[in-house]
């Protein structure tokens, strides 16, 4: 069984490889969201997950750090300049930014002392929203260096369903002055875009960016880049440690061809975030995926170190 503690009144269920050296702890009730993971490295264990100092706030509807997961969009929504809306069948509906896989309860569907499965499935305040009858399965699995989370992706409606999903990993840095500046971003953009002025939707291409390339750089920061078939990302950090990354599909090997680039200058963390679409995906004609009817599909994202 997963370890269970209480953290800042939130039930946290921590799970650990067979040796003990690599551990993830994740709040249920919180979006289902990581707040720690901590692997091997060189020197000794490593916190890989950085927390803003409002993550465990119960008020805040901010993005507060660790590892949330996105569900039913991924960033900003905006339909006839109005923010936070898209249309659908003729009725406007609203989300907030990464929609609310990340603020919702999650069920503890399945445990292990190295695997945990949680489930998200429609209520009538999702349905308020979002009218759609799903189910969505995250198991994440440790083991010495990894970690390791299944994905499946379920309409359980009768209407086919719109949605793009992602993941917001804040992977800790150096703080600013301290090394961040050293620690490279190394991926395989294919394209690059930059957003419009209120982060709502795509401008226009840009050149994409030389990697490897500092994670302080202004064309790594705010930007969203197609990958190649190479879905890999790296953040190498200064003193050797480094943090991979890579999201793929089981049906569809480009399951995930977005990589959201995100940093705040003054903050010691780095975001590669693998995303299904881009933002304001649920406004246009193409760019969400669609399942049928009863239709699933699957995904698997991995994160492991090297030293």
């Amino acid at each position: 069984m997963a370890e269970r503690t209480t953290q800042h009144g939130h039930e946290v269920l921590t799970i650990a490889s067979a040796d003990g050296s690599t551990r993830a702890s994740f709040v249920p009730e919180k979006g289902g969201m990581g707040s720690s993971i901590v692997m091997p490295g060189r020197d000794g264990p490593r916190e890989l997950l950085f927390l803003h100092d409002f993550f465990w706030d119960r008020q805040t509807d901010k993005i507060p750090g660790g590892w949330p997961f996105l569900f039913p969009n991924c960033g900003r929504l905006e339909r006839g300049g109005e923010a936070g809306t898209y249309l659908y069948d003729g009725h406007l509906y609203r989300l907030p930014s990464h929609g609310f896989g990340p603020r919702a309860a999650w069920e503890v569907a399945a445990e292990a002392q190295d695997s945990l499965t949680l489930r998200l499935v429609d209520t009538e305040a999702t349905r308020a929203v979002y009218p759609f009858e799903f189910e969505i399965l995250l198991k994440y699995r440790v083991a010495k260096c990894v970690l390791v989370c299944e994905q499946t992706y379920t309409n359980r409606g009768q209407v086919a369903m719109p949605y793009y999903a992602g993941f917001h990993p804040y992977l800790r840095t150096p703080a600013p002055g301290a090394g961040k500046e050293r620690v490279m971003l190394d991926f395989a953009p294919a394209r690059a875009f930059a957003y419009n002025e209120r982060l709502t939707d795509l401008a226009r291409e840009t050149a994409v960016p030389q990697v490897p390339a500092p994670i302080v750089h202004p064309t790594v920061n705010e930007r969203i880049a197609r990958v190649a078939s190479n879905k890999e990302a790296r953040l190498i950090l200064p003193d050797g440690l480094t943090v991979h990354l890579a999201a793929v599909g089981v049906e569809d090997d480009d399951l995930f061809p977005y990589v959201q680039l995100y940093t705040m200058p003054d903050k010691p963390f780095f975001c590669i975030e693998p995303w299904m679409a881009f933002p304001n995906a649920l406004n246009t004609v193409a760019g969400a995926r669609w399942l049928r009817p009863g239709q699933s599909e699957h995904g698997i994202l991995r994160l492991w170190v090297t030293w």
